[in-house]
């Protein structure tokens, strides 16, 4: 079978169900009303029944039509249908599949009210052109049942009927200006794996525009399907995700084949539950991801590609004004998800529908991620305000794959609302241990703004550091990252912190501080020599760190050697912090002890002078 023939037997199978039964209808009554028009209206009976014979002949027997009235109005050309049915028969249809020639989507159909306005019956009945105004449907409900059969990709069944070729022996050219299909419901039924899916549509418009039905429409490249347009709106439309975590809801999507294009207005996914009932609903750890979007726009999508293969190929992916919160609670005491294998360009590997986006565009749009700590038990925050950028190459298709395998994304953001922030990453679609590099500069910011992250996940408090700039080059994957970090600073002061048990917050190590500023830690990166201490990182990655977590992990593991804290360094003050601990226990329990002594003391004084007290009442008694 030929691509061309392939496209030809999609393009029949798919073609919307409802206009074809109304260019069956139309050809009845034209043909009908001119030829069989009597007085006394014998031809209704007639329309009715040629009207049906139609329907059976066109679908092979596979449909067949119900309806509780017709009208026609002979002097302007209007006509209305009423409780339209259009209703498949399953006995038909199983032996179609037998014979290996069912199509792989199965129609039911009812409609309200369907009304024709203007149809030009002389033209039709002299010239052989059929022209209608509009065709308005209202409040249909359509169930599409879904189920693909290997023979309709791989086995030519004969040679497919075009709609023209339908409708070539009552008309030479059939147009309808425009129709509008108003608030449909849709059921659509997806029976091609082991476990049925269902999803359900209301709330749905389609306009379709210019209509043209003849020898030479199916091959004008300016024309969808025959129409010059398709629009698609549906209205508030709300789904929760199969796992019941999350409710995606949109106010409006809107598709236009004309524009190719699609449109998406304030989308949400939010949390079902709060945190705790999250984690208990999800039986492990895990990211909660919080998204809302004023505007999400798809251009340039191939439409025959996505009609004939099932994949979506488009240009331009534009994101703006979004706010992103992703939150990750390192101190679950339930059982840990393993996050290796769902870094973002592995995840969009494992997304249903094979795509190719060739630019993925973010503007206005803030990211906010919080971790909390197992040891602390305080949340960290990290903040990229206003962000904006591209990402090409968005893609899980295998030959897309194959021709260009990297990802690659371009990201400026200001960081904690403060420090401009140019990142790149670079992302390997097909390395099989998720292999990615990411590389940036920070610019210039008062690193207090750190202690919101710093504070309660590394026990660090920064008292004071003018830090001029930051530059890293990482290579990393699902098990670990390589790379470097230039850190340039001035007048650097930390506090270093501890949790102890039984004390709200986190307790400061005055002691150890001063100790770990003048003999540790390094005041000025270069120092004042001119010596720059450059930031190796080499950090093994838990299995349970998420992808943001990997990230400043992996960067902190960097500018511990900047500031002077390398490995050595880091053996070293924690054997002396570990001695210096214990005199401070002991210091402090001999305080304790010498408290309690003088207490002791106090009270057998007190307990002296009131004994002495009493002998001498008794005395003057």
């Amino acid at each position: 079978m030929t691509q061309h023939e392939t496209a030809t037997k999609k393009t029949i199978r798919t073609w919307p169900i409802v206009v074809l039964i109304i260019i069956l209808l139309l050809s009845s009554v034209v043909w009908y009303f001119y030829r069989h028009y009597l007085a006394d209206n014998r031809w209704k009976p007639l329309l009715q029944a040629q009207l049906k014979e139609l329907v059976l002949r066109a679908s092979d027997s596979l449909y067949h039509i119900e309806y509780s009235d017709f009208d026609l109005n002979i002097t302007s050309g209007n006509a209305t249908l009423s409780d339209f049915k259009l209703v498949p028969d399953t006995l038909v249809y199983q032996k179609l599949v037998a014979a290996k020639k069912a199509p792989d989507n199965l129609f039911i159909l009812s409609v309200k009210k369907l009304s024709i306005k203007n149809v030009g019956a002389r033209k039709a009945y002299q010239e052989k052109i059929l022209n209608i105004n509009n065709i308005s449907i209202d409040n249909p409900s359509l169930t599409i049942i879904n189920k693909r059969y290997d023979f309709n990709d791989t086995v030519k069944i004969g040679k497919p009927k075009t709609p023209y070729q339908l409708v070539k022996k009552i008309f030479k050219q059939l147009r309808i200006d425009s129709i509008s299909l108003k608030d449909i419901s849709v059921n659509y039924i997806n029976q091609s794996n082991p476990v049925t899916k269902q999803t359900a549509l209301k709330h749905l418009d389609i306009n379709i525009s210019n209509v043209m039905i003849d020898s030479l429409s199916a091959l004008d490249s300016t024309r969808f399907y025959y129409t010059k347009g398709v629009e698609v709106i549906l209205h508030n439309y709300k789904i929760a995700t199969p796992d019941s975590l999350y409710n995606a809801e949109l106010k409006q999507i809107y598709f236009s084949t004309a524009k190719r294009e699609i449109i998406l207005d304030q989308v949400t996914f939010l949390p079902r539950y709060n945190r705790n009932e999250f984690y208990r609903q999800m039986g492990t750890s895990g990211d909660i991801f919080t998204l809302k979007f004023k505007k999400i726009t798809i251009t340039y999508i191939d439409l025959q590609r996505f009609l004939r293969d099932q994949k979506l190929y488009a240009g331009i992916m534009n994101v703006s004004n979004a706010d992103v919160q992703i939150y990750s609670n390192n101190a679950y005491k339930g059982k840990k998800s393993i996050k290796i294998g769902h870094d973002p360009h592995q995840s969009l590997q494992r997304v249903a529908l094979d795509m190719k986006l060739s630019r993925l565009n973010i503007a206005h749009t803030d990211i906010i991620y919080s971790e909390t700590d197992a040891i602390t038990e305080q949340t960290g925050v990290i903040t990229f305000n206003n962000t904006s950028g591209a990402i090409v190459n968005v893609t899980n298709d295998a030959r897309a794959k194959k021709k260009n395998p990297f990802m690659v994304a371009r990201i400026k953001t200001h960081f904690m609302k403060t420090a401009p922030l140019q990142v790149n990453f670079k992302f390997n679609l097909n390395a099989k241990n998720g292999a990615f590099n990411y590389s940036g500069t920070l610019g210039k910011f008062d690193g207090r703004i750190l202690n919101k992250l710093v504070k309660p996940l590394a026990l660090v408090q920064v008292q004071s550091a003018d830090v001029e700039r930051l530059d890293f080059n990482v290579d990393a994957n699902n098990y670990n990252s390589k790379g470097h970090l230039e850190f340039y600073y001035k007048n650097l002061n930390v506090q270093l912190l501890k949790k102890v048990n039984g004390r709200a917050g986190l307790q400061t190590q005055g002691f150890i501080s001063k100790v770990a500023n003048a003999l540790i830690i390094e005041k000025d990166n270069p120092n004042k020599k001119g010596v720059f201490r450059p930031g190796p990182i080499n950090l093994k990655r838990e299995p349970t760190a998420s992808f943001f977590s990997f990230l400043y992990k992996g960067l902190l593991d960097g500018l511990k050697p900047s500031v002077g804290f390398d490995k050595k360094t880091e053996n070293k003050v924690n054997k002396i912090v570990a001695k210096v601990s214990t005199v401070v226990d002991k210091f402090n329990k001999f305080k304790v002890g010498r408290k309690q002594r003088k207490v002791e003391r106090q009270a057998r004084r007190q307990a002296k002078k009131d004994s002495i007290n009493r002998i001498k009442q008794k005395q003057s008694l």
